[in-house]
């Protein structure tokens, strides 16, 4: 402690946190304005979160395992529930399967649930059921009322 002029070890610390805080800000700053932020408005289903996705890919890093896994997820529910839609439309206008085999495999499918677990495939029945239903004639007479049910755009 001198008499003149001197300061303490508090105010040095005190100087020394000032400007860390004022480095972090002016970081702040320059990454702030390197950000672009965008408002994306839509109707569902019209590609708002499509367009959010590609930016990921082609700006980051692509998507992390546990991402990956999440969205197979989601492909896989949204698969199951396009079949039951369909499957639903069938009892709705009472039309019927002409295979047998898509008989059996409709009653498979009614009952089916995706495992939650994102690293657990498919069975590969399912991707039977779903194709094979898909093929049967009877779908195109479904289609024709299309507009009387509902069935998400990426439907195949």
């Amino acid at each position: 402690m001198g008499v003149c002029m001197s300061t303490s070890n508090e105010e040095d610390e005190q100087r020394k946190r000032s400007q860390m805080i004022d480095k972090k800000l002016d970081e702040d700053n320059r990454r702030l304005r390197k950000e672009c932020k965008i408002l994306l408005l839509g109707s569902g289903e019209s590609g708002k979160s499509t367009i959010v996705k590609q930016m990921k890919i082609i700006h980051q890093n692509g998507y992390t395992a546990e991402e990956l896994g999440l969205y197979r997820l989601t492909i896989y529910k949204n698969l199951i529930d396009c079949a039951k839609a369909l499957i639903s439309a069938m009892e709705h206008f009472e039309i019927q399967p002409e295979r047998e085999a898509v008989k059996e495999y409709i009653t498979y499918l009614a009952s089916y649930q995706v495992d939650p677990d994102p690293n657990t495939p498919l069975e590969p029945k399912v991707g039977d059921a779903v194709t094979s239903i898909w093929r049967d004639p009877s779908v195109k007479l479904v289609m024709e009322h299309q507009s009387e049910f509902y069935l998400m755009d990426s439907a195949p």
